[in-house]
């Protein structure tokens, strides 16, 4: 049998995939079975990588892993339990090589500013040069469960003391506050992850440079980043007086609520029809599916946020006061709508780059409108700076929301707004505009 074979040859860690029957050991021939061992797990992580690379993890099964790898259905289940662990202990072995090369990089000699634009070169080289791998741990792991999430997050946690310890050594990066080394980061792999997602390869390698300096032109805050008393937690609210009579927008609201709760892919049609009260012919004369419902729970929730948004930002001028209440209304609306928050935030990137490209996109009006409004800036933001800052936001919604939840989100606002305004405007000014 020819076995599955990609659309387009595959290059991973392990070799190219459409080899990877041609590397079969036979046990009993002088080979040991450990080695026969190691050759069958490494075909299947390399089948791992290739085949998830072409349809995403909840479309790749053990029949095309063992298909691509050559390897018997009997011995994959000798090595792993499911595709899960499959894909895990493929993980892990990617990773663990990212995070030596990077440990290396960061503790070698020389100028530590160099120091960290070199590393960053090396390690979007090493993306560049094995994509499907990278999508594997970068885009996948989100996509996978609960403990391929863990690694990844676990895995991104693990390079933050890294660059704090280098940052540290550079004196006008020294104090750099570590929530914001942890946004840096988020902002580099949100941009990688992006291209990944999207199948722009080629462009990773050329973003080194751009995305070194970016995260270089940020200073650490010259004092301590404080809320005014204005901005305090938001207690409970009640959805909105239409949602009620709105059967779509209740549906809506019921559906994200389970979401919410048990994750999309556990999310069913007899949940939503539950917690929305309501029958599921009711929902279906609605919504075609389950996707369909995501697809405009995103669409509500994004309108709804803009609309929160912009009529506080068009009264709010000059521009860096204006970014400063775009990010308190938007933030305050995420808090009072915490079950859009954890869609919006967290739980879209396990649905998958689609819709993470969809909430994105939602933000645009937004950003467009700030754009303008800066127009007189006295620095441009160029395309990668911009798209890595949008990233390093997101990636702080993400954290904030997984561990302190979105009625706090307020308290994130200085935060985010000295991130975006400091290259723009300064240290000691972003300051002011951020605590002001």
């Amino acid at each position: 049998m020819a076995g599955y074979v990609p659309p387009e040859m595959v290059t991973t860690p392990w070799g190219d995939a459409s080899t990877l029957r041609d590397r079969r050991l036979s046990p009993g021939r002088g080979t040991p079975r450990e080695e026969v061992c190691q050759n069958q797990r490494e075909r299947l992580f390399a089948a791992m990588v290739a085949v998830t690379a072409e349809k995403g993890y909840a479309e790749t099964s053990v029949a095309d892993l063992v298909e691509l790898s050559g390897v018997s259905s009997r011995s994959f289940y000798q090595h792993f339990a499911d595709k899960e662990e499959c894909f895990l202990a493929a993980m892990d072995e990617i990773l663990g090589g990212v995070q030596g090369r990077t440990t290396v990089a960061l503790q070698g000699d020389g100028d530590q500013r160099k120091r960290v634009e070199d590393t960053g070169k090396k390690l979007i080289e090493t993306l560049a040069l094995q994509p499907a791998a990278a999508r594997l741990w970068l885009v996948e792991s989100f996509c996978a469960g609960e403990r391929a999430q863990a690694r990844m997050n676990q895995a991104l946690d693990g390079f933050a003391p890294l660059l704090q310890a280098v940052l540290d050594q550079i004196p006008e990066r020294r104090g750099m506050p570590p929530q914001l080394t942890e946004a840096l980061l988020g902002g580099v792999s949100g941009v990688i992850y992006g291209r990944l997602a999207n199948g722009k390869v080629d462009s990773v390698r050329r973003l080194a440079p751009a995305l070194s300096e970016w995260a270089l032109s940020i200073p650490p805050p010259p004092h301590a980043l404080r809320s005014p008393d204005r901005r305090k937690r938001i207690p409970g609210t009640n959805p909105p007086p239409f949602a009620a009579h709105v059967p779509g927008e209740r549906i809506l609201r019921g559906f994200t609520s389970v979401v919410a709760e048990k994750g999309y892919a556990a999310a069913t049609i007899a949940d939503t029809a539950a917690a929305a009260s309501i029958s599921q012919n009711t929902f279906y004369a609605h919504f075609r599916d389950k996707e369909d419902a995501l697809h405009a729970a995103l669409d509500s929730s994004g309108a709804q946020l803009v609309a929160a948004t912009l009529p506080a930002v068009r009264r709010a001028p000059p521009w860096p006061a204006a970014l400063r209440v775009a990010l308190e209304a938007a933030f305050g609306f995420l808090a009072a709508e915490p079950e859009f928050a954890h869609l919006r935030a967290v739980e879209v990137y396990a649905i998958g780059p689609e819709a993470v490209e969809l909430r994105n996109r939602q933000g645009g009006e937004i950003v467009q409108v700030l754009r303008s409004m800066a127009a007189d800036a006295p620095t441009e933001i160029a395309p990668i700076p911009l798209e890595a800052t949008l990233a390093a936001v997101n990636s702080l919604l993400y954290q904030w929301v997984r561990h302190e939840g979105a009625r706090r989100l307020p308290e994130l606002v200085p935060l985010a707004t000295y991130l975006v305004l400091a290259p723009l405007i300064g240290a000691e000014e972003a300051h002011e505009t951020a605590c002001g």
